[in-house]
């Protein structure tokens, strides 16, 4: 037990430390708010102004400020050119005092999973700040309804299934291209152009079955195949479709993917984890270098604006969907790879990239 001396001694020293602390932060806060004032802020984006990724930075660089010290200006710099890889470069080459970070496809992750070097970055240190977009969605694969109806049916006709995709490495295409690395009644053909295109196929009777069958897409695109049930979804995965969209494609219930295929735990886990990487997208990234006070600023800024019903607002009006997907989610997901065996990885990379 400490004497009362003691105890005071105690006391005396720990007020002084907290105090000190308590300076100390006060005095960083200040040193934060005179660099972020010094000069505008560059968000690099590495697409032309209107898309989804500008869309986001402008919405970012209207509402950050408050969150940082200094509540500083901002400037959207659009920098075009080879899928995003110029903006990125742009970015990450940048000085690394906080004053300039940039926006990261997934894509860009993908390959440098799959072993393709994207010059000038690194997974390994590159500074996540994190995503506003980490939003898991719809995906649900569908076939032909005068083919199939059911996952049963279709393994009994022993037909493998036409299912079209961009390429290798889609968010749509993750589903049915695992089935097919698994051997099952799935056949990926590469080289449309996208979702228009891949569902046009269909509708004309090119593709025997679809990874786009959402309520996203279907009554914007075709919405005869709602009147007169043309396709039958088969299997779901990353986010279950609601019962009502079951129902007007005249089906009650849905198998989740993992349920349905034969697989070993390993392959399991690196679908998982292919699936958490495309739920992550619109990463905003500073470059390698930045001061760990200031790239903790940014973090701790982005958590904050990405909850604030302000910044909520303004993506509703734009149409944008919005989850947090933190530094450390990503950071997560990165381990989660990192620990598959040789056979875990093969796998993911077939799944995720490279992509083009």
């Amino acid at each position: 037990m400490l004497s009362g001396q003691s105890f005071s001694k105690t006391l005396i020293l720990m007020t002084s430390l907290l105090l000190a602390a308590a300076a100390w932060a006060e005095q960083s806060e200040k040193e934060l708010g005179q660099l972020f004032q010094s000069k505008p802020i560059t968000i690099v984006v590495g697409s032309s102004p209107g898309g989804g990724y500008d869309t986001f930075a402008r919405l970012v660089a209207r509402h950050i400020g408050k969150f940082l010290p200094g509540n500083p200006s901002f400037i959207v710099n659009n920098v075009p050119g080879g899928g995003q890889l110029r903006g990125l470069r742009r970015a990450m080459k940048s000085k690394p005092d906080g004053l300039t970070i940039g926006l990261l496809h997934p894509r860009f992750v993908q390959r440098e999973l799959a072993g393709v070097d994207v010059p000038d970055f690194d997974l390994k240190t590159v500074r996540v700040i994190g995503s506003p977009s980490a939003v898991s969605v719809q995906r649900l694969w569908c076939a032909r309804r005068s083919i199939a109806s059911s996952w049963d049916q279709i393994k009994k006709s022993g037909r493998a299934l036409t299912n079209g995709s961009a390429g290798r490495g889609a968010s749509f295409g993750i589903g049915p291209e695992f089935v097919e690395s698994l051997g099952g009644p799935v056949k990926m053909v590469y080289g449309y152009g996208g979702t228009s295109e891949i569902m046009a196929a269909f509708d004309r009777g090119e593709l025997e079955s679809v990874d786009r069958c959402t309520s996203e897409n279907v009554p914007r695109l075709f919405p005869g195949w709602i009147k007169n049930k043309t396709v039958a979804p088969i299997f779901w995965w990353e986010q279950k479709p609601s019962k009502d969209w079951l129902r007007q494609l005249g089906a009650t219930d849905v198998p989740y993917l993992l349920d349905i295929v034969d697989a070993t735990s390993e392959q399991r886990k690196a679908f998982e984890v292919a699936v958490q990487f495309n739920i992550f997208n619109r990463i905003f990234v500073a470059p390698p270098g930045i001061p760990n006070d200031v790239y903790n600023a940014w973090t701790k800024a982005f958590e904050a604006m990405v909850k604030d019903p302000q910044f909520l607002k303004g993506a509703e009006t734009a149409g944008l969907d919005v989850g947090l997907g933190t530094a450390a989610d990503f950071n997560k997901t990165l381990k989660a790879f990192q620990e598959l065996s040789p056979e875990g990885v093969k796998i993911l990379v077939g799944l995720i990239g490279p992509s083009s």
